[in-house]
């Protein structure tokens, strides 16, 4: 106890030592650098983010490529129907397959398949680990110059449902991606079932079921094990061992096919026996007897092409894939897609463009003459008949000019490029006067610019007078005080999206353009006038069920309005002129007891020849020409009119007579032809003119007395 005390008082008694004042250092350093830490802590939260963000990303990607696959997993082509719901065309039925089911399939195919493509494929997942480091490992020290290879069945079936097949390293990600999600949302056997169902193994021919058809003609059921290891020794490229194609190709077929033997042996899925007798088959010769298959030739129309070409757009659109996936879902996923097409307008357009009289011989080639036609009901936009071509269609999804191609307009343009926008914007009337005589403009782009007149100058007319012979000067005058800048506003409004800036000049106002408009685009923007200044972009199809009949997609068609009503009617009541005028462009296309507005179309060298109009039912755009510009000698006549006359005149046969309605915003009033004014009793040559509200002109002081 005393020896504690004494330590006690020992230690209180030493010199107590001064408080270590705590340092500042940690404290300083922390707000040294506040900059710093700021961009620390933004690096971490975008880091954070962008974790997540990929995260969605995939998942989201993940989710759509599950889903397309379930119906692609179908195996069934798509069908189209037209209005009545008759089926007019089928996407994928060129391909000669016939679905099995995995219990059906013979365990010597499996096996074969297996052991010669994926031997760990019941082990992995998704993505052989070994195979795929041993192929990236191949990749880089080749920088970039070697396949990445290794492919398991499962990627392989991603492969064949997405078609992208191009070798590149972000491809080869996305399929291990998809692998993935494959082998995780099906058990091995469906994997399986889709693959052997889908797989090419022949010239047109998809799956085994068909392949052992075509090369034995028998029943997959009875092939013998060397016939199942020939089908999956074919498997990386079928045409190469086709034993029905004009090059032999028997050594090869033998050496693969005991390759696959081997590998099968290896593998301990056939005994020694069992390798032996197959093997001494093989080098007897396979006995190949090629089966009967039904081929599928038909063609469809050209409106089932426009069909096909839009939905796979679409599809691709809503879901973020390429085009070949695109193409493929609707091969495989067995949907039906409801066309909008009228069988009897196609019947008639189809019948009117095949007749020989149309067909002109090029005098630079062995070409011929060709032309387009698309007819589009105007309350829907829905194109109710298309043809892309004169003569009969004779290939599968062929270039169709209604939709594919783009050409000069004319005078066509003078409608939608100066009449639509400068009437709406109330700097010109019906009966505004304009001189018509040589005039030298400065264009845009500083130089001058001297159109002419095809017809007699004329001196000053009316706007109506103009519109009637297809005078070409008033136009430009007025495009200049519109301006083509405001011009294009109201023509890419109007659908119209082959514009640019090579488009910006005076020439606009005549059809001049820079790459062209398609007759498709053309007609939307006609319809446009026809369907009171509302925009509605043209379709081809208005929904799409899937397999089991749920909706799927719907066309979803862009709608605008454009102008008024009112601008509208003007407008119909002006374009009536080329028809119902005295000395009319278009006069032989008035359809008895139906108004009709029509605008022709002449390029320069008469390459193109166009007529552009619609009745209260429908609007139609048709375009005559070669595909290489190429002077159209018709006899003086306009081949593209008498098209649009024949079958137009054809599809209002029994439609009920009709007129262009006049709405509450327009006035009417008697006017002198010769002066453009208000009519007075002392005006002899009269006419009912149309007028937006507030613009009726002055009365003629021509005629006082």
């Amino acid at each position: 106890m005393k020896e504690e005390n004494d330590e006690i008082e020992y230690i209180n008694n030493q010199p107590k030592r001064k408080k270590r004042k705590k340092s500042n250092k940690k404290r300083e350093k922390k707000h040294r650098n506040p900059i710093k830490r700021f961009f620390i802590k933004l690096f971490i939260f975008s880091f954070i983010i962008a974790i997540l963000a990929s995260s969605l990303y995939l998942g989201f990607k993940g989710y759509l490529f599950k889903k397309l696959c379930k119906d692609m997993f179908n195996n069934t082509s798509s069908i189209i129907y037209d209005t009545n719901k008759n089926t007019i065309a089928k996407i994928g039925a060129e391909r000669n397959r016939e679905n099995i089911d995995y219990k059906d399939l013979p365990q010597d195919l499996i096996d074969s398949y297996i052991s010669i493509e994926d031997k760990r494929y019941f082990q992995h997942i998704g993505i052989d680990i070994k195979r795929t480091g041993g192929a990236i490992f191949s990749y880089i020290i080749h920088r970039g110059n070697s396949s990445f290879g290794g492919s398991t069945i499962t990627q392989q079936l991603v492969k064949n449902l997405t078609g992208d097949d191009s070798n590149t390293a972000k491809r080869k990600i996305k399929e291990w991606f998809y692998a993935l999600i494959l082998n995780y949302s099906y058990s091995k056997e469906e994997i399986l079932q889709s693959y052997f169902n889908i797989i090419y193994t022949g010239p047109s021919i998809y799956g085994v079921k068909e392949g052992a058809l075509y090369y034995f003609d028998k029943d997959i059921s009875d092939l013998n094990l060397e016939e199942c290891a020939f089908l999956a020794g074919i498997n990386n490229s079928p045409n190469s061992y086709n034993p029905f194609s004009e090059k032999d190709h028997t050594e090869k077929i033998r050496k693969r096919t005991k390759t696959v033997l081997n590998q099968m042996y290896e593998q301990e899925y056939i005994t020694k026996e069992e390798y032996d007798e197959a093997v001494t088959n093989v080098e007897q010769g396979l006995n190949f007897k090629q089966g009967k298959i039904e081929y599928d030739s038909t063609i469809s129309s050209y409106h089932s092409d426009a069909v096909i070409n839009e939905v796979i757009s679409d599809l691709q659109n809503k879901y973020f894939i390429s085009k070949n996936f695109a193409t493929n879902y609707y091969c495989l996923a067995g949907t039906s897609i409801y066309s909008t097409v009228n069988k009897d307008i196609q019947s008639k357009l189809e019948s009117e463009l095949q007749n020989s009289k149309y067909t002109i011989q090029s005098k630079n080639s062995d070409d011929t003459s060709q032309s387009a036609m698309v007819v589009i009901d105007i309350s829907s936009g829905n194109v109710v008949g298309c043809v892309g071509g004169l003569g009969e269609k004779k290939n599968y999804r062929s270039f169709n000019r209604v939709t594919q191609m783009k050409r000069q307009t004319g005078s066509a343009m003078k409608p939608i490029a100066v009449l639509a926008p400068s009437i709406d914007k109330k700097m010109v009337t019906n009966v505004s006067i304009i001189s018509d005589e040589p005039t030298t403009f400065i264009d845009y782009n500083n130089k001058e610019y001297k159109p002419i007149d095809y017809d007699p100058y004329r001196g000053s007319i009316t706007l109506r007078q103009a519109v009637e012979t297809s005078q070409n000067i008033p136009f430009v005058k007025i495009m200049e005080n519109l301006t083509p800048q405001t011009s294009i506003k109201y023509l890419r409004k109007m659908g119209i999206t082959s514009l640019n800036d090579n488009d910006v000049n005076l020439s606009l106002a005549l059809g001049g353009l820079d790459v062209g408009i398609s007759p498709l685009e053309f007609a939307g923007a006609y319809n446009t006038i026809a369907n009171d200044g509302i925009y509605i972009e043209p379709t081809f199809y208005s929904k799409i069920d899937s397999f089991s009949g749920e909706l799927f997609m719907k066309s979803k068609q862009k709608k605008r309005k454009v102008f008024s009503k009112d601008v509208a009617c003007v407008l119909k009541h002006l374009l009536i002129e080329p028809v119902k005028g005295e000395k009319g462009t278009a006069t032989y296309c008035s359809i008895d007891g139906i108004d009709v507005a029509a605008k022709t179309g002449t390029t320069n060298e008469n390459y193109d020849r166009w007529l552009c109009g619609f009745t209260p039912y429908y609007t139609s755009v048709c375009w005559y020409g070669f595909d290489a510009n190429e002077s159209i000698d018709y006899g003086g006549k306009n081949p593209a009119g008498l098209i649009w006359s024949s079958v137009m005149n054809k599809i209002h046969a029994n439609l009920p007579k009709k007129t262009f309605d006049l709405t509450s915003g327009v006035e009417t009033a008697v006017v002198c032809k010769d002066s453009g004014k208000l009519a007075t009793p002392n005006c002899k040559n009269t006419y009912k003119e149309y007028f937006l509200s507030g613009t009726k002109p002055e009365q003629c002081i021509n005629h006082e007395y």
